[in-house]
């Protein structure tokens, strides 16, 4: 049998190296590599015997979080470019052994790892930063062998680096399960070229809106949690009460942040605009078909549903920036005091309401689309890229919503996240009590089953899973893997459903530990 299991958007970044709530998520004590490590251990112990293709869906590494120089972070906006971003993949690795470390005994058992680039590590489409990833991977998985194994490191490290694959766009497994981050419908994270992200003639990668604003913007603004929606996408009352708490009495200045980062933002964004080649967009589909084995009409295909950058239409960058609401409300302000000076009191008084009465009408008339919005447009794509690809499964990560469904005889899934997402300041809640992996596997008949699973609590959990035909779902007692009398009965059940109506429906199954 072989088995796909995906994670994704791990959005591991150089450790912050103080304390206290600023930049909290990033602190040694918040960062997930020991789940990761024990999650994938449960893995291997399930699948020995079998083959297994771990990917590693995107954003696993965070090239746009602050660099650590000596004792604190240090924000940046360092070209993307080989020269900064090996030395910053580097500082990532090391400080981050456990995960290392677990990726590396994947590979010693023989299994391969699938590397697709995000767009925060948008990068990895760089040879120098694959080669010093691929090297650090194999390095743990020699160290592995050497550890349990007769065979010597030196003579394995070959075979161990042809089990590692990078993509710059998509990955399409032996059985049919089409892997893909999914930034590349969402207008703040696009690129027109995956498989060569970089500016015309040179080689170093153009910085999407969401990359410019997270580095100049979001990331500067260190009491927010750039991996939590709800942290960051808050009302105006909400960004208010977070001014009053943390910027109010210290000499942070969240306005100047704010003004100075939106503005270097829409002039990159200006500064980086480029007109659409079709040169460039004919390369880009052979080099992705040379890359994956896929055919060039259906990758062809593929790239027309791209949704566009944002910096095509830089009224849509100056919307999310607020910098249009925040004019409005200036500009409305003065008018209102000139018309106090000029009729005095108390119909002057009427012009203090002129900023909330502007924003109230400029809301209704250009309401700002919710995220929710973008997060649809990329779960949309999946259904015609499972048809452009004839594509038994397809996957995407980037929105860190899990979900799952089985539509006919297709599965469609979303990897959700590991990353340290946490409601509040102190990561005292986290956002997610358990950790999403898709799991499929394919059979000696070649039925595909599997689907959505949690690492919950040390064990793994089925979410929404289509049962192995004529099987159990759940496998013979393994450390790490949940294994109970109503898990099993679950699974029957789900296979008998799915036999009485004979079609490839979602079950899903929670069993309780």
């Amino acid at each position: 049998m072989h088995h796909t299991v995906v994670i994704s958007d791990i959005h591991l970044c150089e450790v912050e190296p103080g304390t206290g709530p600023w930049m909290r998520y990033r602190q040694r004590a918040y960062i997930p590599d020991a789940e990761i490590a024990r999650m994938l251990d449960a893995v291997r112990a399930k699948v020995r015997g079998d083959a297994l293709t771990l990917v590693l869906n995107g954003d696993v590494f965070d090239f746009d979080a602050p660099r650590v120089v000596g004792t604190e972070s240090v924000f940046h906006d360092l070209p993307r470019s080989a020269e900064h971003a090996v030395p910053a993949v580097a500082a990532i690795l090391d400080d981050h052994p456990v995960f290392v470390a677990a990726i590396g005994r994947v590979l010693a058992d023989g299994h391969e790892v699938v590397i697709i680039s995000g767009n925060h590590d948008v990068q990895l489409t760089l040879p120098e930063v694959r080669a010093i990833v691929a090297a650090r991977f194999v390095e743990a998985a020699a160290a592995a062998l050497s550890d349990g194994s007769s065979a010597g490191p030196a003579s394995a490290r070959a075979t161990l680096a042809a089990r590692i694959h990078f993509r710059a766009w998509f990955h399409v497994t032996r059985d049919g399960v089409l892997v893909e981050h999914g930034h590349l419908y969402d207008p703040y994270c696009s690129y027109r070229y995956p498989m060569a992200p970089y500016k015309r003639g040179r080689r170093e990668i153009v910085g999407t809106m969401g990359s410019i604003g997270t580095r100049l913007l979001v990331s500067r603004l260190g009491y927010f949690n750039p991996h939590v929606e709800s942290s960051i996408m808050m009302s105006k009352l909400g960004y208010l009460k977070h001014w009053a708490q943390y910027y109010l009495f210290t000499r942070r200045s969240i306005s100047l942040i704010w003004a100075y980062g939106t503005a270097r933002v829409l002039l990159t964004l200006c500064m980086n605009r480029e007109s659409a080649c079709e040169a460039r967009f004919r390369g880009n589909i052979l080099a992705c078909a040379r890359e994956t084995g896929q055919p060039a009409a259906a990758i062809a295909g593929h790239a027309r549903l791209f949704t566009p950058p944002a910096d095509e239409t830089i009224f849509r960058c100056v919307r999310e920036l607020w910098v249009d609401r925040v004019a409005l409300g200036f500009v409305s302000f003065v008018l209102g005091m000139a018309w106090l000076a000029y009729a005095g009191l108390p119909w002057g008084l009427l012009g203090l309401l002129a900023p909330l009465v502007a924003l109230m009408i400029y809301e209704r008339v250009y309401p700002k689309p919710p995220i929710e919005d973008t997060w649809g447009r990329v779960g949309g794509a999946m259904r015609q890229i499972a048809t452009l690809h004839k594509a038994r499964a397809v996957i995407f990560g980037h929105t860190h919503n899990a979900e799952a469904s089985w539509e006919n005889d297709v599965f469609y899934g979303n990897s959700g996240s590991w990353s340290a997402a946490y409601h509040d300041e102190t990561c005292t809640k986290p956002v997610f009590q358990e950790r999403p992996l898709i799991w499929l596997t394919s059979d000696t008949r070649g039925e595909l089953f599997g689907g959505l699973w949690t690492w919950k609590n040390g064990v793994l959990e089925a979410r929404v899973v289509r049962a192995q035909p004529e099987e159990e779902i759940v496998p013979a007692p393994v450390s790490g893997w949940q294994t109970t009398a109503a898990a099993a009965a679950a699974a029957r059940e789900s296979s008998a459903v799915l036999s009485r109506d004979g079609s490839a429906g979602t079950s899903t199954q929670e069993a309780s530990g």
